[in-house]
């Protein structure tokens, strides 16, 4: 979102979906970690139990633990 400069279109499309959300650093700003969407104070149960997982802006690099167990479900889903 950062580098694209599409906060707004990001912070609409979470608005929007009503889809719970968790910010990476470069993303943090974006929507606010109070916001009744947002998983960052489950953040290890959250990537751990969810199948599906749409990357916004995000590369599944090292930041991410490459989205690989045991930071993430093994059957996980990634959408980029």
């Amino acid at each position: 979102a950062a580098y694209a400069r599409a906060e707004s279109e990001v912070f609409n499309f979470i608005r929007s979906t009503g889809l719970p959300f968790l910010a990476t650093p470069m993303g943090k700003g974006v929507v606010s970690d109070y916001d009744e969407h947002s998983v960052a104070s489950s953040r290890t149960s959250a990537l751990l139990h969810a199948d599906v997982i749409v990357l916004l802006g995000a590369r599944l690099n090292w930041m991410l633990h490459f989205g690989r167990p045991p930071r993430f479900n093994n059957k996980v889903k990634f959408i980029q």
